[in-house]
């Protein structure tokens, strides 16, 4: 008799990235004392990579199914050397990216939906630990792990959010800097936090069923500050278990692009305040928003201003002219090229330049 008990499955989306993916699928694999089921999501990457990661599949015995219409023989369920395949159409960034994964899981009926990210390095019992932390929780909807960066092994990228005031000052949502900080023994068991990372997590598939999938409106940032609103029914349903730690390689999703980054930063945290936002966060927020771009107006011949003030212009336009979301999936080029050289270094003068070349976003 086949076992198709369908307990875990780990949505991973990645996009023109092959080895970061393969680390991480590898990671998966050698998962320990969990059966899982892994889900790839290919946010329509370029063949090279795809045809990288079909060599590795192939060199571990790993088989790949591509998801389409038909339905999927349920032996296959059964097997820890398979990989179901979704190739999206287009590259549909983080939130709308992931939905076609989670769609997958839904319909196949699993009890717990991973996300993790295609830049992560997962030890071997953390997905068995915190499925055993969700059964033992039942209240908990949402949960994930301390996250450290791969590169520097000893600090702490994620340990809990915290939304306060951060909203109205367009902040990372955290009591701590984003750069991270030393791990501390104090950092440890199940702790209450305002948002999961949607970067690395685990979510009761009945409650994401309940409040819908991603908000297609956010393209890179913050849309897992808002779907955790909506996974969360009570003040412990969203918890970080800081006993089990994974590696991420922070922001190699959308490359090194600084400058982009910046602009993505600044536009979908005006969104999120849009979407979870009380009247005085909106009214607060839009208004410090403005208020932002008229001081690096004033200081633009300081670097910390005149490097930012074209990702400040731009994310507050497009914001309120409503482009994101759809905009920044059938723009993404034209995004990345406008701020492909602007840089932490970018003075009034290479400003000008680039402004009197009269190339517009």
């Amino acid at each position: 008799m086949i076992d198709t008990k369908k307990e875990l499955a780990v949505v991973v989306l990645f996009w023109n990235d092959s080895e970061k993916t393969i680390r991480c699928l590898d990671s998966l694999f050698k998962q320990r004392k969990q059966k899982l089921t892994v889900v790839l999501v290919d946010n329509n990457s370029e063949t090279k990579y795809t045809t990288n990661i079909s060599k590795w599949f192939k060199k571990k015995n790993i088989k790949k199914i591509l998801v389409n219409k038909k339905k999927i023989d349920r032996k296959y369920f059964a097997s820890k050397k398979i990989c179901f395949y979704l190739k999206n159409k287009s590259n549909y960034g983080c939130g709308l990216g992931h939905n076609f994964g989670y769609k997958f899981c839904l319909q196949n009926n699993f009890e717990f939906i991973a996300r993790i990210d295609n830049d992560m390095v997962v030890p071997k019992l953390v997905m068995n630990n915190l499925v055993k932390r969700m059964k033992k929780n039942k209240y908990i909807n949402a949960l994930s792990p301390k996250i450290m960066f791969y590169n520097k092994p000893n600090m702490v990228w994620f340990r809990g959010a915290e939304i306060g005031n951060n909203l109205k000052f367009q902040r990372n949502c955290g009591s701590y800097s984003p750069k991270g900080h030393k791990d501390d023994k104090s950092f440890r068991g199940l702790i209450q936090t305002d948002a999961v990372a949607g970067c690395a997590s685990i979510m009761k598939a009945s409650r994401l069923k309940k409040t819908s999938l991603s908000d297609p409106d956010f393209f890179y940032g913050e849309e897992d500050t808002e779907l955790s609103q909506r996974l969360k029914d009570s003040s412990e349903s969203l918890k970080v278990d800081l006993d089990q730690k994974i590696f991420h390689n922070v922001s190699s999703t959308v490359g090194k692009n600084w400058g982009k980054n910046i602009y993505y930063n600044y536009k979908y945290r005006l969104v999120l305040v849009k979407k979870i936002g009380t009247f005085s966060d909106k009214l607060f927020g839009y208004s410090m928003s403005v208020f932002k771009l008229i001081i690096s107006l004033f200081l633009i011949f300081r670097l910390s201003h005149s490097s930012k003030i074209l990702q400040k212009y731009y994310a507050l336009k497009h914001f309120f002219q409503k482009k994101y979301g759809y905009y920044d999936r059938v723009n993404y080029s034209k995004v990345d090229k406008f701020f492909y050289n602007i840089n932490k270094k970018t003075d009034l003068n290479q400003l000008l330049k680039k402004i009197s070349n009269n190339y517009k976003l």
